[in-house]
């Protein structure tokens, strides 16, 4: 089975739909009750630098506009790991 990836021109943009996903889910981080503990989670994922310097995020499960369906893709290349 392959990722599925939308591709950004930059992080923002990318991590900003990554919020709307996670406000989607219900996670707690969202909530407005005061008795809601808020923890950490506030993205199911977070966008990943790509080679070509636009960010993919991974968006296995999201829930997907019919214009985000289209523009899905499976291939991306991120860049190599710099040796230490």
């Amino acid at each position: 089975m392959s990722t599925n990836y939308l591709v950004y021109e930059d992080y923002e943009t990318a991590l900003n739909r990554a919020e709307v996903e996670g406000r989607a889910m219900g996670y707690p981080y969202y909530s407005t009750d005061p008795n809601v503990y808020k923890g950490d989670t506030k993205y199911k994922t977070t966008p990943k630098l790509l080679k070509n310097g636009k960010y993919a995020l991974v968006v296995d499960g999201y829930e997907l506009t019919e214009d985000e369906e289209s523009a899905i893709t499976t291939s991306v290349t991120f860049p190599e790991p710099e040796e230490v």
